[in-house]
């Protein structure tokens, strides 16, 4: 046995098909171990693996002479851990139809020696690169290992396992659904296409994909910070496609600082504007209800306000609760018997104005009633 790696470890497994394709795998270990227990580790891994992915023969090569030996029965393993070792991989053995441990020279070994040494060294930079799990406890059973993802779902799953493989969902209507929309997608080379009829066929790519090629055409080297508009229609003749297309362009679009620093800002309102005019003192009244506020003398919480469109003047009175009644006599006192009867009030359409007693008031003094939103006070008519 090797002197304990103090600050962790790594463990590189290779596994190879009988049609010769490769697949590359790399584990951490984030706990003090030994070469040997490394080796086990690795050893464990590719088993449960093989398990996952439904392999009944496997043969493992391993460049631990003690390893290979102790699991072949050749030698015995006397340390406690070793022994935990030993068991937990030959019970994983009894999972297939035919197991074995064959023992191979160091210099035969050097891709997963390689993969080793970067799990353990550079652990941040293989997630894009090598399939990597990291163990923070020794002796893991099964259950705290979980299978090692392949690809990832996107919205292109559905399709690509119908076109592939005939997949459909349960439900009767999702599977309509998947049916139709299937019809506008085909198979080119084990990539996903959407057909396009005007051209020729997009490849189809992931949200991932789709946001790199959103920034790199928007503000890449050659990117001119164009609009939604544009950036999907050179991304369309670049030949990608997905789903929403103009909708994530915006979204992504409005993350651009420069967009948001430089863009030119527009002076023409959105909407046609209506200009209030009174044309004479105490014509049109805006009344408006204000609060609640801190409790204040005589519990008073609200504050009705009446401003002449003419003049500007003031006229306000705190008020404990804010009814149909306390508005009409607020106006009666403060308005009518001061500056005359008005010709029109301004105010929102809550109901302590747009309902009776003071609808009905106002209806009886011929006083006309102009309502507006709430979230908008000012007046937009006249």
């Amino acid at each position: 046995m090797g002197p304990p790696m103090k600050r962790g470890s790594g463990a590189g497994l290779i596994f190879v098909s009988p049609e010769g394709i490769e697949l590359t795998y790399a584990k951490r270990l984030n706990f003090p171990s030994t070469n040997n227990e490394a080796e086990y580790e690795a050893l464990l891994a590719g088993l449960r693996i093989a398990k996952g992915i439904k392999v009944r023969k496997v043969q493992a090569h391993v460049d631990s002479l003690l390893v290979a030996n102790q699991v072949g029965g050749t030698y015995v393993a006397r340390d406690p851990k070793m022994r935990e070792y030993l068991r937990l991989t030959k019970e994983l053995m009894k999972e297939f139809e035919e197991a074995e441990v064959i023992h191979i020279p160091r210099g035969s070994n050097k891709k997963s020696d390689a993969l080793s040494k970067l799990a353990a060294i550079a652990f941040d930079h293989l997630a894009k690169e090598v399939k990597l799990e990291t163990l923070k406890q020794p002796l893991e059973t099964e259950s705290m290992v979980t299978n090692v993802e392949t690809q990832r779902e996107s919205w292109m799953t559905p399709i690509f396992e119908y076109l592939q493989e005939g997949k459909v969902p349960e439900d009767k209507e999702e599977e309509r659904k998947l049916r139709v929309k299937a019809l506008q997608y085909e198979m080119i080379e084990g990539s996903l296409y959407r057909k396009f009829y005007l051209g020729p066929s997009l490849k189809c790519i992931n949200e991932e994909e789709a946001e790199y090629v959103i920034k790199e055409i928007h503000e890449g080297i050659c990117g001119m910070h164009m609009g939604a508009k544009m950036v999907v229609a050179r991304a369309m003749r670049a030949g990608y496609y997905w789903p929403a297309m103009f909708f994530s362009a915006v979204k992504e679009i409005q993350k651009c600082d420069s967009c948001q620093i430089h863009a030119s800002v527009g002076g023409k309102p959105k909407s046609t504007l209506i200009p209030v005019s009174s044309s004479w003192p105490f014509q049109k009244w805006g009344v408006y209800i204000v609060g609640p506020f801190p409790e204040g003398t005589g519990r008073a919480k609200f504050l009705v306000v009446a401003i002449d469109y003419f003049t500007k003047w003031v006229e306000a009175k705190p008020l404990r609760t804010i009814m149909g009644e306390q508005i009409k006599r607020f106006v009666w006192e403060n308005i009518v018997c001061r500056f005359g009867l008005p010709y029109a009030i301004v105010s929102d359409n809550g109901k302590q104005s747009a309902n009776n007693p003071f609808k009905e008031w106002c209806l009886q003094l011929k006083i006309k009633q102009t309502f507006t939103s709430v979230a908008h006070p000012n007046p937009t008519a006249k």
